[in-house]
């Protein structure tokens, strides 16, 4: 009776140990499957990874390193008596500017600005290029622009995003006398030898005109060669040097000297005309409060100049303006200028502008302004309304 027993339990734990080892087995075999299977999907992941990060290196580096930006501004100006260009009335686009950039190195910039503008007396469009050049840096300090660029003169000349400044319309002296915006085709050296201290100096072509035109109400403007092929017979030469070392200063000065603004030495328009520009200015900001002032002057050696009076040319503002906190700020600006200055019985030109800015942000703004001329019957008195932006 035992016998049978002992050997049915025998049998027993020996089957058992069989089902065991097989379902061991079998464990050991999924554990390894699985091991198999997470090993190729982490092979997939670090495959589609590396992928990923290689487009990025050809497409998304050149992508981050090219820039696009824009401003812009409309203008509504109303006066007490028609004017004889615009009307009484008037509201236009006056300029939308696309920015395109590029960074190829840290060293190495392009700069460019396409420019559309509406002029207030007409409905054509003009289009210009404003910019076009490179910024190398050769040396921590030192950097060279070849291109065109806008001249280092004045306050406006290299930023005047209608979101910067103080106004619906650019200030008369720095569009009439210097004449903003201004533009040339050469290289400038930028150097940076000392905190706070900056120096340009620009090697470019200059203006040309006929100086029979000088004198009038355009001043220097129709001089400017705009962007196609410019005369370069005789070349241009400016130095500006810039200082803003106490916090809230800016205290800067240019000189240029232009061996011939008309770039003829035709005897019928007095031969050649030797031209010099001096321009200097502070911006002052404290605690809301702020002054501006800026004073320029060109002297032309021509005889046709002189005999007409506009051998000489120029032009002063003031502007204070307090910023009553992130959203609004108010001015007033007085300018006064000449551009016939020795001329007998031509008086200085006089305007004042009083106004407002709503900065909706700080990249969008809406202006208003008083304006207030010297010109006979109120020609030229009234207000002007904008909008602008950059971004």
């Amino acid at each position: 009776m035992l016998r049978p027993l002992l050997t049915s339990l025998a049998l027993a734990v020996a089957f058992n140990s069989m089902a065991f080892a097989d379902s061991v087995d079998d464990l050991r075999a999924e554990l390894a499957r699985q091991k198999a299977q997470i090993a190729s999907q982490q092979a997939q992941l670090e495959s589609l990874a590396s992928a990923v990060e290689n487009q990025s290196k050809v497409t998304g580096s050149v992508n981050s390193a090219t820039n696009v930006g824009f401003y812009g501004e409309v203008h509504y100006n109303s006066f007490k008596e028609p004017d004889a260009a615009i009307g009484k009335n008037n509201i236009h686009l006056h300029r939308a500017v696309i920015l395109l950039n590029h960074a190829f190195s840290d060293d190495l910039h392009f700069y460019s600005e396409f420019e559309f503008e509406g002029a207030a007396d007409t409905t054509e469009i003009e289009t210009e290029v404003e910019q076009a050049f490179i910024d190398w840096r050769v040396h921590p300090k030192v950097s060279l622009n070849i291109g065109q660029f806008l001249i280092p003169v004045g306050l406006l000349n290299e930023t005047h995003e209608p979101n910067v400044f103080y106004g619906v319309e650019r200030n008369p002296v720095e569009e009439l006398i210097i004449p903003a915006t201004w533009w040339e085709k050469g290289v400038m050296v930028r150097a940076l030898p000392a905190e706070g201290l900056a120096v340009d100096f620009a090697v470019h072509n200059g203006l040309r005109g006929d100086v029979n035109a000088l004198g009038g109400a355009d001043g220097l403007r129709e001089f400017r060669q705009e962007f196609g092929g410019a005369r370069a017979e005789d070349l241009a030469y400016t130095l500006r040097v810039k200082y803003n070392g106490i916090n809230g200063l800016e205290l800067g000065v240019t000189a240029q000297r232009q061996d011939n603004i008309t770039q003829s030495t035709d005897l019928l328009v007095g031969g050649k005309a030797p031209a010099t520009l001096l321009e200097a200015h502070a911006d002052w900001h404290w605690q809301g409060v702020g002054v501006r002032a800026l004073f320029t002057q060109w002297d032309i050696d021509n005889d046709v100049a002189k005999a007409i009076g506009a051998d000489k040319m120029q032009g002063f503002y003031v502007e204070p303006s307090y910023r009553v906190n992130d959203k609004v700020g108010v001015f007033a600006r007085y300018n006064d200028w000449n551009t016939a200055a020795n001329a007998v019985g031509k008086d200085d030109d006089k305007q004042t502008n009083v106004g407002v800015n709503y900065w909706i942000e700080p990249r969008v703004v809406l202006k208003a302004d008083l304006q207030n001329t010297n010109k006979p019957d109120n020609e030229g008195d009234g207000f002007n309304l904008g909008v602008g932006l950059s971004f």
